[in-house]
Order: C-alpha cells, then structure tokens, then sequence
C-alpha cells in the first residue's frame, strides 16, 4: 500500500488534463481542416496529435463528442478575442473596425480560421446537432455586431444608416461569411486584403462614414 500522501505515478494535475484535451483539440481542428468533418477519425487525429486512439475515447468516448468539443473549443477562442475588442474603453466607429479587422486577421492563419468555421458550416447542413450547436455559437458573434453598431448610432445622435443595428449587424456577417468563401477558393481572385477592403466600404457606406480612417 503506497505511504499516506504519496501520490500514484500515473496521478496528473487538473491543469495538464486539460492541456492534453486542449493539444487534442487543435489537433483535431487541424484536422478538419485538412480533411473535412468526414475525414476526421479517431485515427487521422492519432495520427495527427501522437495521442494514442485510447487516449482520444478516454477524453471524449465518440467521434461526435470530439467534433462537438473542438467547435466549443475553437468558438471559446475566439469569443475571448471578441470581448476584448467589444469591451476596449474606445469609440464604437474604432470597436467596429476591430471587429471587422478581426473578421479577416484574427490570431490564427485566415486559411486556418476559415476553413475550419467553412467545414463546420457544410457539415451543419446534414446535422442537426451542429447546425443547433453552431448556430447558438454564431448568434453570439452577430450580437458584438449588433452592441458596437447600436453604440454607434447613440453616440452619432442619430441614425446614419437605413438599417437597423440588427438587419446591418446580419448584412456584415453574412458579406464576411461570403467572402470568406470566395477568399478560401481563390473565386473572383479574392484575397484577405482585397475582403477587407470591402468590408470597410461597405459598413462605411451603410453608416455615411469613413472605417479605414478610423484610429486603431
């Protein structure tokens, strides 16, 4: 029997538990990107992360669990990246660039970041519960638009658009959804610069106001 307060050597901290769903994790998005939600097996994430397919079934039992996992991990990423640009003590004109800047060159590789949310998009189409689950994740990052554009028209004084924060909120959303698309296939010889570009003009346009001139 082992002496009181020794501890097992197999025995691992809360804190490298996670590390290990996290490493996982990444491994996983990589992944699918790579390889589509339908090449993303237990094996191709073995292979991937070094982690043993035993490990991945002790973590998260099911394939399913491990794609549902990544998107919670992937969108808690970049939900973070949101709240620090929704709650900078700044003007909403400069919180709108930030997010619209933050649309085409956010922490990770534009290929990276939009080919994962484009795969988990496709895939929603055929599952519901990825459909449910991605949509209730999204929602959140239409609302920043929403709050930003809403702060926007209370600091103007009046509204500078014919739309409300909520349908301008989904219009920009949806361009950048779009030409993400465009961007990921090279379709119209899109680039990042060149979906940036558009973005601010036409949110600058909606609004009657000039985003590229708006400090940082």
């Amino acid at each position: 029997m082992p002496a009181k307060g020794s501890r097992r050597a197999y025995a691992v901290t809360d804190e490298a538990i996670a590390e290990r769903r996290a490493d996982i994790l990444r491994h996983t998005a990589a992944v699918i990107v790579a390889s589509g939600v339908v090449g993303c097996t237990f094996a191709a994430v073995s292979e991937a992360s070094g982690h043993s397919i035993g490990q991945l079934q002790h973590h998260f039992r099911t394939r399913d669990r491990l794609i549902h996992a990544c998107i919670e991990h992937r969108m808690s990423e970049a939900q973070s990246e949101w709240r620090a640009i929704a709650e900078r003590d700044a003007a909403a004109l400069v919180r709108l660039r930030a997010l619209l800047d933050y649309t085409v060159n956010g922490e990770k590789d534009f290929a990276d970041a939009w080919g994962f949310w484009i795969e988990m998009m496709t895939a929603a189409r055929l599952d519901a519960e990825v459909r449910e689950q991605l949509n209730d994740r999204l929602a959140l990052w239409r609302e920043f638009f929403v709050e930003v554009l809403t702060d926007l028209q209370a600091e103007s004084g009046a509204d500078r658009s014919e739309h409300s924060p909520e349908d301008l909120a989904s219009l920009l959303v949806g361009l950048a959804d779009g030409l993400a698309v465009q961007t990921v296939n090279g379709t119209y010889a899109m680039t990042p610069d060149r979906m940036l570009t558009l973005l601010h003009d036409f949110a600058g346009t909606a609004l009657g106001l000039d985003l590229r001139k708006a400090a940082r």
